[in-house]
C-alpha cells in the first residue's frame, strides 16, 4: 500500500474558510451588494416611519372682517365727535392676517395654549398655518396623538390667540389713555383759567351777563316806542285844545278860572242876586220911565251887585279877570259847562302827557348813557366768554374722543372669528401606510436605476458617443 505524503493530502474547508469565500464571492459583485444595502436602508426608513406613534389632525378656519365702522356723535353747542374704524385692508403695506399668522406661531401664544393643555411647548408643537389668497381666511391645522387631543389643541390655540389680542388691545388703550389724559389735564387747566377770568371780571364789573345788554336794548326800544306814542297823543290833545279854545273863545286857564268862580258860594249868591235885580229893573223900566225913582234904585242895586261880583272875582283869581265872566252862570248852560269841563280836563291831560314825555326823554338819555358803558363791558365779557367756550369745546371734544377711543378697540387689532370650528379627526394623518409603500417603492426604483446606470456606464457612454 502506497503511503501518501502530507503535502499531497486533501484538506476540507473550515467554516471560517467558507465565510471568507462567501464574502469574497459577494465582493466580486459590488453592485449587487450596494443594491442590497440600499434596499435595506429604504426598508429601514419605511419601517421606522410606520413604527411612529399615530398622529391626528384638527383643522379650523378663522376669518377677519372686511369693512370698517364709523360713528358720529353731536354735542350740543360744542361740536361733533367722529369715531371711525377703518377696514383692516385699507393699507397696501399692512395685512393683519400676516400679523395673526406670526402671533399664532409666537412663543407667548404657544406657551399659553400649552398650559391650557397641561403640556410643554415642545410637545405642543407649532400649527400649520395657510393664508388663502384674495380672502380674509386663515386656515389652521393642528396635530395630536389622538383626535381628542388634536381638537383640544386647536381650541386652546384659538383661545390663546384671543387672550393675546385682548392683552394687546388693553395695553394699547391704556397707553393711549395715559397720553390723552395728560393732554386733557392741560386742557382742563386752560378751561379753569378761562372760567376764573370771567368770575373776576363779573365781580369787578356792573354787568355779569351778556343778556343784560339785550335787556337794556329792549328797554331802550320800549322807551323810544313809548316816546313816539306819548308825542302822538300830546299832539292830538294840543290840536283838540286849540280848536276847543277857539270855539269857546277862552283859554284853558280862563275856563279853569270860570269854574273856580262858579264853585264859590258867595259868587253864586251874587249871581242869583244879579239875576233878581236885573229882572226887577226890567219890570220897572217897562212900567215907568228911566227917571222913575224905583227904576233908579233898581239900577243902583244892579250896579252894586256887579261891583260885588267884580270884587269877588278879583279876590279869587286876580285883577286880570274878564268882565264877561262876572255875570256868566254855567249852572244854566249845561252844554257850555260840559265844553268848559272838557277843555279843562284836556288841558290837565296835556300837562300829564308833557310831564310823562319829559320823564321818558330823561329815561332814554339815561339808558343811552348806560348802554354805552354796557356795550364796552359786554364786549370784554364776550371776549372772555369766547375764550371760555373755546377752552370748553377743546376739553369736551378731547374727553369725548377719549371715550370714543375706548369703544374703538379693534382699530389696530381687528376682530377675528371662527369660520369653522376645530374638526374631530376620523382617520389618522400619519403614519400613512400607502404613502410609506409608495415612498419605499420609489426609493428602491431610484436605487436600482442608479446602480444599473453605474454598472452599464461604459456601454451607455459608447452609445452616447456613437450618437454624437
Amino acid at each position: 500500500m502506497t503511503k501518501i505524503k502530507s503535502s499531497q493530502q486533501l484538506m476540507l474547508p473550515s467554516s471560517s474558510d467558507k465565510f471568507r469565500a462567501y464574502i469574497y464571492y459577494w465582493f466580486k459583485k459590488p453592485y449587487l451588494v450596494a443594491a442590497c444595502f440600499g434596499y435595506v436602508f429604504v426598508a429601514a426608513i419605511v419601517m421606522l416611519y410606520l413604527a411612529q406613534a399615530p398622529r391626528y389632525n384638527s383643522e379650523m378656519a378663522l376669518v377677519l372682517p372686511g369693512t370698517g365702522a364709523s360713528s358720529n356723535v353731536s354735542l350740543s353747542e360744542v361740536g361733533q365727535v367722529v369715531s371711525s374704524t377703518t377696514t383692516p385692508y385699507a393699507s397696501a403695506g399692512f395685512n393683519p392676517r400676516v400679523n395673526y399668522k406670526e402671533m399664532l406661531s409666537s412663543r407667548s401664544v404657544l406657551e399659553r395654549a400649552a398650559v391650557m393643555m397641561n403640556m410643554n411647548v415642545d410637545d405642543f408643537g407649532k400649527a400649520q398655518i395657510k393664508l388663502t389668497e384674495q380672502t380674509s381666511i386663515i386656515s389652521i391645522k393642528v396635530s395630536g396623538n389622538s383626535p381628542k387631543q388634536a381638537n383640544g389643541k386647536a381650541n386652546a390655540l384659538y383661545q390663546s390667540l384671543q387672550l393675546e389680542l385682548d392683552r394687546l388691545r388693553a395695553d394699547e388703550v391704556l397707553r393711549r389713555d395715559s397720553s390723552i389724559k395728560a393732554v386733557l389735564a392741560q386742557y382742563y387747566s386752560n378751561l379753569d383759567n378761562a372760567r376764573l377770568k370771567i368770575v373776576n371780571f363779573q365781580q369787578s364789573s356792573i354787568i355779569v351777563s351778556t343778556t343784560q345788554l339785550d335787556q337794556m336794548v329792549n328797554t331802550l326800544a320800549g322807551l323810544n316806542e313809548k316816546q313816539m306814542l306819548v308825542s302822538s297823543e300830546l299832539e292830538q290833545l294840543t290840536s283838540y285844545i286849540r280848536k276847543l279854545s277857539l270855539n269857546l273863545g277862552v283859554s284853558p286857564t280862563l275856563a279853569g278860572q270860570v269854574f273856580q268862580l262858579q264853585t264859590d258860594a258867595q259868587f253864586s249868591s251874587y249871581l242869583t242876586e244879579l239875576d233878581y235885580s236885573l229882572s226887577e229893573l226890567s219890570q220897572y223900566t217897562s212900567r215907568w220911565g228911566s227917571n222913575h225913582p224905583k227904576v233908579i234904585a233898581a239900577q243902583q242895586r244892579v250896579n252894586q251887585v256887579n261891583g260885588n261880583l267884580k270884587q269877588r272875582s278879583m279876590q279869587m283869581i286876580g285883577i286880570h279877570v274878564s268882565e264877561s265872566f262876572n255875570s256868566l252862570d254855567l249852572t244854566k248852560q249845561n252844554n257850555r259847562a260840559k265844553l268848559f269841563a272838557d277843555l279843562i280836563d284836556s288841558s290837565a291831560r296835556k300837562e300829564g302827557k308833557q310831564a310823562l314825555l319829559a320823564d321818558v326823554e330823561q329815561s332814554i338819555a339815561f339808558v343811552q348813557d348806560k348802554l354805552k358803558i354796557y356795550s364796552r363791558e359786554v364786549a370784554a365779557l364776550e371776549r372772555l366768554q369766547h375764550d371760555f367756550n373755546m377752552a370748553e369745546a377743546v376739553y369736551t371734544s378731547a374727553a369725548a374722543r377719549l371715550e370714543a377711543s375706548k369703544a374703538d378697540i379693534f382699530a389696530s387689532y381687528p376682530v377675528i372669528q371662527q369660520l369653522t370650528t376645530p374638526s374631530y379627526a376620523q382617520d389618522m394623518s400619519s403614519p400613512n401606510k400607502w404613502l410609506a409603500l409608495a415612498a419605499g417603492f420609489i426609493g428602491i426604483l431610484f436605487i436600482s436605476l442608479f446602480l444599473v446606470a453605474l454598472w452599464q456606464r461604459n456601454s451607455l457612454i459608447k452609445v452616447l458617443l456613437n450618437k454624437s
